[in-house]
């Protein structure tokens, strides 16, 4: 049996998991327009930059593969992962927890392409 060493505030949670999952459908427009941007010629876009890096890791970024990703984004509890490494590299990037503080809430940020997802309503 598998325990956990850390006792998880089930609401908190869920609450955590409620906001990132609208996250993917956000990263799947920026992957549309960074797609749109490059095929354009302006590849000087963040979103640009970002199918650039894509290609360049040998993970080509088309549309449809990066719809099929934001559709089967799931985290779970625990193994949160990074919505913009996964809909545009395909990677499951563990997100980093900042404990929410007097101003700001609490915000998962990821180690690879740099992206922050606040994750509470406070």
């Amino acid at each position: 049996m598998n325990t956990r060493s850390t006792l998880v505030d089930r609401a908190r949670a869920d609450e955590r998991l409620a906001a990132l999952l609208k996250q993917a459908p956000l990263e799947f427009a920026r992957a549309v327009y960074g797609i749109n941007d490059y095929a354009s010629g302006r590849t000087e876009t963040m979103a640009a930059r970002e199918v650039v890096r894509a290609q360049r890791q040998g993970m080509p970024l088309t549309e449809e593969r990066a719809e099929q990703r934001a559709r089967a984004y799931l985290p779970t509890v625990g193994q949160e992962h990074c919505p913009r490494c996964w809909v545009v590299y395909g990677h499951k990037t563990p997100l980093r927890f900042r404990k929410a503080d007097g101003e700001r809430p609490e915000v998962g940020s990821c180690h690879m392409c740099g992206a922050e997802y606040a994750t509470s309503q406070e």
